[in-house]
């Protein structure tokens, strides 16, 4: 689990962090990925390596989806791990979007870095 100080530049910063939570919990891992492709010069560093952090998380979560395409046992185990997954996902945000608002220490799980 990798855990982060936030430092942000400025109030933008920490908009654009927040906004990138929130927004996961609807569209996977693409506002983590459009966060990664910002110029360095908008974001700060602290939000780049929370982006990639988060990015590599939500991807993992939508890769391991994927197996539960596999007819009949896949369908079996999706029904079962896929709300897990979800529910997982969403409790992490909370706590880190808390830990934003009280500029505590951000813990993102990243099992495995894609980027």
């Amino acid at each position: 689990m990798n855990k982060f100080v936030p430092t942000f530049k400025d109030d933008r910063d920490r908009l654009i962090t927040i906004a990138m939570f929130i927004s996961t919990i609807f569209f996977i891992f693409f506002p983590s990925l459009i966060v990664v492709f910002i110029p360095k010069d908008y974001i700060s560093e602290s939000t780049y390596n929370i982006a990639k952090a988060l990015f590599n998380f939500e991807l993992l979560l939508f890769l391991i989806s994927l197996l539960f395409l596999i007819p009949i046992i896949g369908w079996i185990v999706g029904f079962i791990v896929a709300p897990l997954l979800m529910i997982l996902n969403v409790i992490i945000i909370i706590i880190n979007l808390c830990a934003i608002a009280g500029n505590k220490e951000l813990k993102i799980p990243e099992p495995y870095k894609f980027i």
